[in-house]
């Protein structure tokens, strides 16, 4: 069973370009839209990575990041930020694996995925 990749993005558009991407790489996708999901959909499914929107309504962003740390299942999860932001909050550094812009190309996503120490 190929790993998963768990997405949590506002645009749909956006989550279905990401789970093709993921999917062409070889992993397997979950994805919800809502932020109150994140961590309920991250226990039950253990992701290897989470892509986790910025901008996701029901909760910001940055408490969803703190909340998927301070739970013993999902700390040690990479988590990768997504964002329309030019550039990825600097004080999120320590506690991300990566950033991806909202124009993400195939080539970026492969990128993140190797800097967060996902093997392809």
């Amino acid at each position: 069973m190929p790993p998963t990749i768990m997405i949590a993005a506002n645009d749909p558009n956006i989550t279905y370009l990401l789970q093709r991407y993921a999917e062409e790489s070889g992993f397997d996708t979950v994805s919800t839209g809502a932020g109150s999901d994140v961590l309920a959909l991250a226990h039950r499914t253990h992701p290897a990575l989470i892509i986790l929107d910025c901008d996701l309504p029901g909760a910001a962003g940055k408490k969803m990041l703190h909340g998927l740390r301070a739970e013993a299942d999902t700390c040690r999860i990479p988590v990768v930020i997504y964002s329309g932001l030019d550039e990825p909050p600097g004080d999120w550094d320590e506690e991300v694996a990566g950033y991806l812009p909202k124009s993400v190309m195939y080539d970026d996503f492969v990128a993140v995925l190797r800097h967060a120490g996902i093997h392809i």
